[in-house]
């Protein structure tokens, strides 16, 4: 799967006020509303009456949601004290924005909010705006300054006991651990979050969490549990009637299908997210929705859509993530860092030109201005060419891993060729040769000579299986495997238990090929090298995948020096492991033994042709 930006599911959650699910509640409520904003006669009235519309708005009709909460901030006046409000519409527009894709304005909002906050000092709703900060950064990839702000939501959160919010931050934290390659930190943060909810009998922020646990187990592999969850999710948003949460998970779902390998799926999920987000405009998931509908058509052959949706999707790509946007999201926090210091000498900065005429209050001379804009003029081109260096240091790492992996392939590939070579070699040439002395030495009535010629012959014909497997083609993988377990049972001292499933027919010839020289030489390093006593030998043909184990009793290593050693044997192991699409994992104890598994995917309807 191509590489993407994932964003959280929570950022339309975690604003303070919970989305109830009941509609008809909720269209009671909103009527009552408009025929009050009808007799309202005050502005800030007006602006109160607005912002609670377009509050409950949020989530379900997001462009109506934004021209009223614009519409409740116009009508406020520049000298309100009704901080707290102010705040809060800014809150949702960030909130809204940063859905649409509009980063740049949506940190922009989130600043405008905070110093809203920062004035009336209302600490829970500056920790609620740390987390949506974070999802945005999550948004942009930024994985390390969200969970920074992640940190400190939760921090003000366990002070004020807000149980809810804390719910919600250890999930998203959980995700971005998920993300970041940390299974063990995220199922921590994951079973906190649970918890919470579950004692607060929170049913969305159940549901949210279960589409994290979702994503999760698709970056593990699971696709079955990843579908499961995803499903019950889509359920979740179709049942409550909430649009956003439809588009997400069935974008989600369709991502879970592909993974799977069934096509017909993903593109009839891919298609009902992208239509309902082209009807609301969710610019970030018609984003997603075009870059996974192009790869479902190319998957399944239909080169002329994949290219349609391709274009659609760079055109979405380049008005969401280009360099000018993220750029101005880490100018603009650095702006608000040094503004905040000025935020005690007023109660308002909400306008650029506010901010901009403190700024020059406060610097002594125009020169210090001059200097600190070249100042930040030059750390701007530092950063732009820094940026135009990693993409090039990033690419030219992927391209030089693509060929050093390539490379890695035809060498084995070459390796088998020459093996089959030299062994119909040894067995057309030599083999003939030996057989034929071996007669003739039985005419001459020496024992010794004949044994001799009998022993070699046996010796070449050994070379020759190990060299190239005839048994794999002739008997089949199941019997070539037992074979080669038989081989070593009869020739060495070790006791063997073993457990082979017939897995015939079930692979491709390649990998078949493969799994047996995983497997040979996994037998072989424990002959040569383990000491051991007993082995055990498991082949488990389960329902998508066929599971193996090699597991001895004898000597160990230590596995992370190794690691820094690895022979040539074992590296070809785990080439091999990686052309059959599997991890191999290996765990060995000094004194214990050694324990070698991989799980070999497949299809269970698929044809050995």
């Amino acid at each position: 799967m191509a590489k993407k930006i994932i964003p959280s599911l929570l950022l339309f959650i975690c604003l303070g006020t919970m989305l109830s699910f009941a509609q008809q509640e909720k269209d009671t409520v909103i009527l009552n509303l408009e025929k009050e904003l009808k007799e309202a006669k005050i502005d800030t009235v007006k602006a109160d009456i607005l912002f609670n519309i377009g509050s409950r708005l949020f989530g379900r009709d997001n462009p109506r949601a934004k021209n009223l909460l614009n519409e409740a901030v116009d009508l406020l006046p520049e000298a309100s004290l009704n901080n707290s409000l102010r705040g809060q519409i800014y809150q949702y527009l960030a909130a809204i924005n940063n859905d649409q894709g509009n980063y740049p304005i949506a940190m922009t909002q989130f600043i405008k909010a905070k110093e809203q906050f920062d004035i009336t000092n209302d600490s829970l709703r500056i920790a609620n705006l740390h987390h949506n900060m974070a999802i945005l950064h999550n948004f942009q990839g930024n994985f390390e300054r969200a969970k920074e702000n992640l940190f400190k939501a939760i921090h003000i959160n366990t002070i004020y006991k807000d149980t809810l919010s804390l719910a919600h931050n250890y999930s998203t934290l959980g995700e971005d651990y998920g993300i970041t390659k940390k299974p063990d930190s995220a199922l921590f943060y994951f079973d906190k979050s649970k918890k919470l909810f579950t004692a607060l009998n929170d049913q969305s922020g159940l549901n949210n969490l279960k589409a994290q646990l979702a994503k999760f187990y698709l970056g593990l592999g699971d696709y079955k549990k990843s579908i499961t969850l995803f499903k019950e999710c889509v359920d979740f948003g179709v049942k409550n009637e909430i649009p956003i949460y439809q588009i997400i998970y069935s974008n989600k779902l369709a991502w879970a299908y592909k993974e799977a390998k069934d096509y017909k799926n993903a593109l009839k999920y891919c298609k009902q997210s992208l239509d309902l987000a082209l009807k609301d405009n969710h610019r970030q998931w018609i984003f997603n929705g075009y870059l996974q509908k192009s790869e479902i058509e190319e998957a399944i052959g239909n080169y002329k859509d994949a290219y349609a949706s391709a274009k659609l999707h760079k055109i979405y790509s380049d008005s969401i993530y280009n360099k000018k946007n993220i750029r101005k999201i880490k100018g603009l926090e650095l702006t608000y860092a040094f503004k905040k210091q000025k935020l005690k000498d007023s109660l308002l900065f909400a306008k650029e030109k506010e901010f901009a005429e403190v700024k020059i209050e406060n610097l002594s001379i125009k020169n210090k201005v001059k200097n600190q804009w070249l100042l930040f003029g030059g750390l701007g081109l530092l950063a732009l060419f820094s940026i135009i260096y990693l993409v090039r240091s990033r690419k030219f790492v992927i391209s030089k891993q693509e060929l050093q992996e390539q490379f890695s392939h035809d060498l084995i590939k070459g390796q088998e060729e020459e093996r089959s070579r030299l062994a119909r070699e040894l067995h057309d040439s030599v083999g003939q040769k030996l057989m034929l002395l071996s007669k003739q030495t039985k005419k001459l009535e020496n024992p010794n000579m004949e044994n001799l010629a009998s022993s070699t012959l046996e010796e070449v014909r050994t070379i020759s299986r190990g060299l190239h497997p005839s048994n794999l083609e002739r008997l089949g993988l199941t019997e070539a495997v037992n074979a080669l377990v038989y081989d070593i049972n009869a020739n060495t001292d070790l006791f063997f238990t073993e457990e082979i499933d017939n897995i015939d027919n079930t692979l491709s010839k390649e990998t078949e090929l493969h799994l047996y020289r995983i497997i040979q030489e996994s037998l072989s390093n424990v002959v040569k090298h383990s000491e051991a006593k007993a082995v055990k030998m498991e082949i488990q043909k389960k329902e998508n995948s066929i599971d193996v184990l090699v597991s001895d009793n004898g000597k160990g290593f230590d596995i992370e020096s190794k690691y820094k050693n690895m022979s040539l044997g074992l590296k070809t192991l785990f080439e091999r492991a990686r052309i059959i699409n599997t991890n191999m994992n290996l765990e060995s104890i000094l004194g214990e033994g050694t324990v070698i598994t991989l799980s070999v995917p497949y299809k269970s309807n698929t044809l050995n042709v």
